[in-house]
């Protein structure tokens, strides 16, 4: 009996997975969960995972992602599962563009719109196709469901994702606002509105996604209506390696600098930076280490230059919360989520702080609370309607899993209410 449900997400040298099993009540529980990692290095790659409340970790010589998913299903036969009680495969898909604002089924189709985008995501968009591509050799029967980061920004009105270039390239070039992190922000977004017994059609609130990458969404009436993340990923708050928002005329500025120091070409020099931005700066950048569990550490031993850092950090995020919260009707919750937001709670007060006019009752014990849901301050303004800051761990494989399920193995539309949101 097919009554697996397997969650793929293929970066360029590793493939994280997820196995759920579909209960009676047709919920989801998670069964096992690893990484494969060092794909093309045989030396060093090999699988780690978590079965059972138990982590392992072994060795193995992994040529390529079809290698690396083989090792998955031989790791599968090993804990018990065959790969016949798999009923559909979802996966992970970076760059929807506009055409995608919902996961949809895998066809030929969907293959030839991810493949096209690529020279608009082309850090993500390859694995991601890869990981389709080698899942449909080895299961060609199976269904398989793309989940796409970028859908639940699909909402985004003209206001928001329009940028103020030539009319040229928004129309034959593409270039919008598009956003990224859609499914942990909308994952989020439904849990706070639960907790807060908020119907989410009626959530407003803003959604802050911080890890390596981050991300700030403003969502209205339970739809995103803003976020901080543009064209690409590199737009918005300082994140682990990525500068953020940054005056663009300084590109230019520094790869002509560059190519005269460095006595190299043009477009090499622009490589360079484009590179720099994306790889060596944020957190990397201003610390020289893109961990800020690093950095609040040295702050609190009285390094005043990593405690800068930190509010550097932390003023970032909080204009774009301020302006968020001032576009919206009212505002049920802010929520941190990810890496960082779930776990640093000397960052998270820092934030809150530099929001004044919220004017924000921090309880100081519960935000010492690491990767649970809390409630972490109140602010005092608009009682009718207070907003609260919460922490909310993220789950992007359990929505891609019930994407999956609702797709893929029953063959109907994406539910209005996802099991999740009842618990």
């Amino acid at each position: 009996m097919a009554n697996h449900i397997m969650v793929l997400n293929c970066g360029s040298s590793s493939a994280k997975f997820n196995l759920f099993s579909i209960n009676d009540d047709e919920t989801l529980s998670p069964v096992l969960q690893g990484i494969v990692e060092e794909i093309g290095s045989p030396a060093k790659s090999g699988l780690k995972y978590v079965a059972n409340g138990e982590k392992r970790k072994f060795k193995r010589p992994i040529v390529d992602h079809q290698a690396a998913l083989l090792g998955i299903f031989d790791l599968l036969h090993e804990v018990g599962v065959e790969k016949e009680t798999i009923c559909a495969v979802g996966h992970r898909v970076v760059h929807g563009g506009d055409k995608y604002k919902r996961s949809v089924r895998v066809d030929q189709e969907v293959l030839d719109t991810i493949r096209e985008l690529i020279p608009i995501a082309p850090l993500h968009n390859p694995p991601n196709l890869t990981g389709i591509e080698e899942s449909l050799i080895l299961l060609p029967d199976i269904p398989q469901v793309a989940v796409f980061d970028t859908a639940f920004h699909g909402t985004l009105p003209e206001e928001a994702y329009r940028y103020a270039i030539p009319a040229k390239w928004y129309n034959d070039y593409g270039v919008r606002k598009f956003g990224f992190h859609g499914t942990s922000h909308m994952y989020v977004a439904k849990r706070a509105a639960r907790l807060l017994n908020v119907p989410f059609d009626e959530f407003c609130g803003i959604t802050a996604h911080l890890g390596n990458g981050c991300s700030i969404t403003k969502i209205r009436q339970g739809k995103s209506v803003d976020t901080s993340m543009g064209f690409t990923p590199l737009e918005g708050v300082i994140m682990g390696t990525r500068s953020g928002d940054i005056d663009p005329a300084l590109i230019s500025h520094v790869a002509g600098a560059v190519a005269a120091e460095k006595n190299i070409p043009s477009a090499s020099a622009y490589e360079y930076v484009m590179k720099a931005l994306n790889k060596e700066s944020g957190l990397k950048a201003l610390a020289d280490t893109n961990m800020m569990q690093e950095i609040r550490e040295k702050a609190l031993k009285g390094d005043l230059a990593a405690e800068t850092v930190i509010h550097i950090y932390a003023y970032r995020i909080a204009k774009y919360i301020g302006q968020y919260w001032a576009t919206l009707p009212y505002a049920d919750a802010l929520v941190f989520t990810a890496g960082l937001g779930e776990n640093e709670g000397y960052v998270r007060e820092k934030i809150l702080r530099y929001l004044e006019n919220l004017c924000f009752e921090i309880d100081y014990e519960k935000n010492q609370t690491r990767q649970e849901e809390v409630v972490i301050a109140r602010s005092r303004i608009k009682a009718d309607r207070p907003l609260t800051a919460m922490v909310i761990p993220t789950d992007e494989e359990i929505v891609i899993g019930y994407d999956t399920f609702f797709l893929g193995c029953l063959n109907q539309e994406l539910p209005e209410v996802y099991p999740f949101e009842t618990k």
